[in-house]
């Protein structure tokens, strides 16, 4: 099979004074192209602002938690601005060194109208997605922190990517989204309030983060993910420290 080459661009969401993150960032993402992206900082925002996104009734949004949806939303626009796929990436993201093969790999396993590809997803939660077109998988994770270590070996592990039908997913390290996908995902998620999320084996959760309500979008939209994924995130990292839950 004939693999077409993909060029995406890649943003990458960073606070402007994170540089700590950024020069991780670099150090371990020098193989591939990017640029940055200034985050919104939710702790900046007025409260005009913050009600434009977050419904009046709506409860538990940091203020961090609303600069990233922000960020995210900001970076939606910027898509449809272009009228092409863009990748974006938050700054704890690392990458397999064969990125770029295997990005190509699996955005010529999409149909034509596909929304959006999730390539990394939270391993301290739950992703469910579709084995066949009447059964439904979740995957449930260990959990296990990682180090230095551990991410230069996933780096240069061998992996065979695929994608599936996503149902439901935590976490936006990194995605790929099309301009139809960012207007949905814009109609569905915003303004941004408490609905209910039901997590098998779990129970149902309110949403309070951007992740939570792209999670409960999904069902709207022609979303994939790659469940062997060849990014991840530093959510489990040791001594990880979250910029959203302040």
């Amino acid at each position: 099979m004939y693999i077409y080459i993909i060029y995406m661009d890649i943003f990458v969401i960073s606070l402007k004074d994170s540089l700590d993150r950024k020069k991780s960032f670099d150090k371990l993402n020098s193989h591939i192209n990017y640029q940055y992206f200034d985050a919104i900082n939710g702790k900046k925002l007025s409260f005009k602002k913050i009600k434009k996104i977050v419904n009046k009734n709506a409860k538990g949004y940091s203020k961090s938690a609303i600069g990233c949806a922000m960020s995210h939303l900001s970076l939606w626009n910027k898509c449809i601005e272009l009228n092409k796929p863009i990748i974006i990436m938050e700054d704890d993201a690392f990458v397999s060194n064969d990125f770029r093969t295997h990005r190509d790999t699996v955005m010529n396993m999409l149909p034509e109208n596909w929304h959006i590809l999730q390539l990394c997803y939270n391993c301290d939660s739950i992703l469910g997605f579709s084995n066949t077109n009447f059964e439904n998988a979740f995957t449930f994770f260990s959990k296990n922190k990682f180090n230095d270590k551990d991410i230069n070996d996933f780096q240069k592990s061998k992996i065979n990517p695929t994608i599936a039908k996503l149902n439901m997913s935590f976490g936006i390290g990194c995605y790929a989204i099309t301009p139809s996908g960012a207007k949905i995902l814009k109609q569905k998620c915003f303004p941004m309030d408490n609905r209910l999320i039901s997590i098998p084996l779990v129970g149902q959760i309110k949403s309070y983060t951007i992740d939570c309500m792209m999670s409960d979008s999904y069902k709207h939209l022609n979303a994939y993910v790659c469940p062997i994924p060849f990014v991840m995130t530093k959510h489990l990292y040791i001594n990880y420290k979250s910029t959203i839950t302040e």
